[in-house]
């Protein structure tokens, strides 16, 4: 009988070891295959309590990010992190926000990158009138809304702040700017550019004031919802009356040394735009909500 005993006490054991043999094995492997992979935004954390995966409340979602040139691992850990995100929250496209368009360093490489996602990227210039840049595009999102995206070569529209004189080429590129818009019937108006068309604590000069002036009333007419661009002094959002303005950090920028991108996911109540960096974890997000009503 203690023979017994003691053979099923030494079975004991040994099954013990190996199911703690099995479970370090399983752990080890787990930590192997993780090793290097972009930390995804955890439900609820960083701060932010409403990044479940997908879109709240039926819709979609694109993410924004700023071009330019990059040393080639820093390239590549953006790349892989966005990647990462547009996987797991569905992301339906990205807006390039470059100087050269299709010449940017980050679009050449980045719209390649997601080709097997069959992601699409459209990219931003600032071309001084050269070679108008501007593009329009209609995306169709669930319950029927529409959101509409006007891309804007923003290079001429710089001209007032060198010289304090209007070109023809600021004339038409303000006209073009408000028949686009006017003409977008979409439940989301989002206007794209590459230069920041806002000013805020700074003094305003009166060739800041003519600058931003102009934009400001069309945006407000016509009821665009944000402008997405580069980041200026304003640092990431600004809130201009209904006009919510996002600033995407880029390299060489004397604002921020921080690198990442902005995750926008829309709903028919609301866009969240959420700034993540490059290790997964959030840096900033704001909200508004359709014609008018804003809320930081």
């Amino acid at each position: 009988m203690e023979e017994d005993t003691a053979a099923d006490h030494k079975r004991s054991s040994q099954w013990r070891r190996t199911l703690a043999v099995q479970a370090a094995l399983c752990l080890a492997l787990y930590a192997a295959f993780s090793l290097g992979k972009p930390q995804l935004i955890p439900p609820g954390g960083g701060g932010v309590d409403a990044l479940q995966r997908g879109t709240r409340g039926g819709g979609i979602a694109f993410l924004s990010v700023a071009g330019g040139e990059r040393t080639a691992v820093g390239q590549a850990r953006l790349l892989r992190q966005m990647e990462a995100i547009a996987k797991v929250y569905e992301v339906k496209f990205v807006l390039d926000i470059a100087q050269l368009g299709e010449d940017d360093p980050l679009w050449q490489n980045g719209s390649m990158y997601f080709q097997d996602q069959n992601i699409p990227w459209y990219s931003t210039t600032s071309s001084h009138g050269q070679a108008v840049g501007n593009f329009l595009e209609k995306l169709n999102m669930p319950r029927d809304q529409v959101l509409d995206i006007i891309g804007l070569d923003t290079g001429s529209l710089q001209e007032p702040l060198h010289s304090g004189k209007i070109s023809s080429s600021y004339r038409e590129q303000t006209k073009w700017l408000e028949r686009s818009v006017a003409l977008a019937r979409g439940n989301w108006k989002i206007v794209v550019g590459y230069n920041p068309l806002v000013v805020c604590n700074e003094e305003e000069t009166p060739e800041r004031t003519k600058f931003y002036v102009p934009f400001q009333r069309i945006f407000a007419k016509y009821e665009v919802n944000a402008y997405i661009s580069t980041a200026g002094v304003c640092g990431y959002f600004h809130q201009d009356s209904s006009i919510l303005y996002i600033g995407n950090p880029h390299p060489g920028g004397a604002e921020t040394n921080v690198d990442g991108f902005f995750l926008h996911r829309l709903s028919p109540l609301e866009m969240e735009s959420i700034f993540i960096n490059v290790e997964g974890k959030v840096v900033q997000r704001s909200v508004v909500h359709p014609h008018g009503m804003g809320a930081m």
